[in-house]
């Protein structure tokens, strides 16, 4: 499942800020944001050419999870 590209899409759609941190896994900067349901989700942030912020979810492309 997607999530929105942006903090403003985010927001519109239930997500909530919570927190930054480090990837355990990758040592990333990632960000802590709260679900529509709840659940706490892993997002990374990637700054393009023209200062424009897009986010997804983490797991989507943490170098250093091995996924069984």
């Amino acid at each position: 499942m997607s999530i929105p590209e942006t903090e403003a899409g985010l927001k519109a759609r239930g997500y909530s800020y919570d927190n930054t941190g480090q990837c355990r896994y990758c040592k990333r900067t990632i960000e802590w944001w709260i679900t529509p349901r709840g659940k706490k989700m892993p997002v990374s942030v990637t700054i393009e050419k023209n200062s424009q912020q897009t986010r997804k979810a983490h797991f989507d492309d943490c170098t250093g999870y091995e996924r069984k």
